[in-house]
């Protein structure tokens, strides 16, 4: 009897699994849950109505954003992972793209990707690649940036003195700022761990110059060469026309730039609405690419965020329906805070307007200041040092890359591949 009473039970529980089963499938929606910075979600998604257009275009799902510290997010990811509660769908920092998929936090995409619309083509190559880790995407880029160059005309005017187009013409400029008018030639933190990567750092790239990258199959310093010592020369020449206070932060050089106190200064896309209100007039402010290093190469030094789904996500289909939706082009341009990795998504508000033409130019050509793997950060942390060194002048430019050769390599010699 207790028998029969048993097995009439779990009958009963069986059924309604499948009647709620397919309930859900008829009537219910699919949850999307997603992880992300709380600022992308304040500054964007609410401000923008992306969850409310969202579900208008796909009906039958229910988006969930989950917002974050930036300082805690991929603690966050990791740690939902290795609870088994992945999200959907997470917003990644560029650089942690390799750690978190060493860690198993990331999924692969590409057969999820082949069942959209999404076309590459016009997207920054150097952001798709940087998702693509051993042969297989596990981050789709929405949110990238890079530099440009900013300059103050009036200066320029006063100095008689052309924009300028290569590093050379900088370190004139440099120079007739700071003997001619008392004007600084830039300003910046040097003691920031990443100066060395970008800000002052990211001219490397103009130099055709790397700190480390991937030499037949292995990840090599590349301080020793030629160009590495030009840059490095170039950098503590420019260095001598810049503020000495090395804990400058970039709050107050922006401003100094913005009343005039500095010349030139590498310019980013969140600087376009903080600085330019600060210009008494805006047109003693004009942009240009990059200027060209001494083989003829125009570097700008890429960041930003990848979209990235969980490995344990269990609704990996409908977490690339958001994705889809996203990252079409009017999409990018209302969820970016930096700039957005289609190219066609500059045709849309707020990137539509003059003060995002440069960037719109330079990002088909920048590129991040080395491969983003995961002892990136403790190699510019290492570097660092060594470059701030040479910029003081309590080492040569020549000792730098020596040391700093020796010791990046020391790092990189750790890595696991």
């Amino acid at each position: 009897m207790k028998k029969a009473l048993l097995i009439s039970m779990m009958v009963l529980v069986v059924a309604g699994l499948v009647f709620a089963q397919g309930a859900s499938e008829a009537g219910g929606k699919k949850e999307i849950r997603v992880l992300l910075w709380d600022s992308t979600y304040n500054s964007t998604i609410v401000k923008n109505g992306i969850e409310e257009k969202f579900e208008a275009a796909y009906p039958g799902y229910d988006v969930i954003f989950d917002k974050i510290a930036y300082d805690d997010l991929d603690k966050t990811i990791l740690f939902s992972h290795a609870s088994g509660d992945d999200y959907d769908v997470i917003q990644v920092i560029t650089t942690s793209l390799n750690p978190l998929k060493a860690g198993g936090a990331l999924a692969p995409m590409d057969d999820l990707i082949k069942k959209t619309n999404l076309d590459f083509s016009t997207w920054s190559p150097a952001a798709v690649k940087a998702g693509i880790i051993d042969g297989a995407t596990y981050g789709l880029p929405f949110d990238p940036d890079c530099r440009i160059l900013a300059y103050n005309v009036k200066i320029l005017r006063e100095l008689g003195l052309e924009p300028p187009k290569t590093t050379d013409d900088m370190l004139k400029i440099a120079k007739a700022a700071y003997e001619k008018l008392g004007v600084y030639a830039m300003a910046g933190q040097i003691s920031k761990n990443v100066f060395c990567m970008y800000d002052l750092g990211g001219f490397q790239l103009c130099f055709d110059s790397k700190v480390y990258d991937l030499v037949d199959g292995k990840y090599t310093a590349l301080l020793d060469k030629p160009e590495a010592l030009a840059f490095v020369k170039w950098a503590t020449e420019m260095y001598k026309y810049m503020p000495k206070d090395t804990n400058i932060n970039d709050t107050l050089a922006r401003s100094m730039f913005a009343q005039g106190k500095v010349a030139m200064l590498w310019w980013t896309p969140s600087q376009i609405k903080s600085v330019i209100p600060q210009f008494e007039h805006r047109e003693d402010l004009e942009f240009s690419v990059m200027p060209v290093g001494p083989t003829g190469v125009r570097g700008s030094a890429m960041g930003g965020y990848h979209w990235g789904i969980g490995s344990g996500s269990k609704n990996k289909e409908a977490a690339m329906k958001f994705l889809e939706f996203a990252l079409q082009p009017e999409n990018q341009a209302l969820i970016a805070r930096g700039l957005p990795a289609d190219t066609r998504a500059f045709d849309y508000p707020p990137y539509n307007v003059p003060d995002y033409n440069m960037f719109r130019e330079q990002l088909k050509s920048s590129s991040y200041p080395a491969p983003l793997i995961d002892l990136f950060t403790k190699v510019a942390e290492t570097w660092n040092r060594r470059f701030q060194e040479s910029l003081l002048g309590t080492i040569t430019p020549e000792e730098a890359c020596r040391i700093g050769q020796q010791e990046v390599q020391a790092i990189l010699d750790t890595y696991k591949y």
